[in-house]
């Protein structure tokens, strides 16, 4: 998949990981659209993810907006994010407040964007979607 000139609000999920980059999104056979976008495609584990139905009950947008922000949920899913990928969700979500949706996806966007070849650099494995370039590290780029 080649990276869009813009990335959509919708991609950026509640959680703080960005959708878009997700190899769940990036597979080609029934990919996942999207935990804000739509259930279909979604796999068994994705539609049972405590935070999205957590979000789904109180209608809000991303986790921060709540006041229970930063709950058990998602800093449980901060630790994992941060053992398998280097990825901080709190801290996304807590960019996210000071820097606005818009800036977010900007980074993003730079940052996974495939030197290469314009692909989708996904953030699970590190690889670009497009020619299958391997980045080392790509959260420390």
């Amino acid at each position: 998949m080649k990276m869009p000139e813009i990335i959509k609000n919708e991609y950026f999920a509640p959680c703080g990981f960005n959708c878009l980059l997700c190899e769940k999104h990036l597979k080609n056979d029934n990919a996942c659209p999207g935990c804000r976008i739509s259930d279909s495609g979604k796999s068994k584990s994705s539609l049972k993810c405590k935070i999205k139905n957590c979000f789904d009950k109180k209608n809000f947008k991303y986790c921060q907006r709540c006041s229970e922000f930063p709950c058990k949920l998602i800093k449980k899913h901060d630790k994992n994010s941060k053992k398998r990928y280097g990825l901080s969700t709190v801290d996304n979500c807590k960019k996210l407040e000071n820097s606005g949706i818009g800036k977010i996806l900007k980074m993003d966007l730079d940052k996974y964007t495939c030197e290469n070849c314009g692909g989708v650099i996904c953030f699970n494995d590190e690889t670009c979607s497009e020619c299958g370039f391997e980045y080392i590290d790509i959260n420390k780029k």
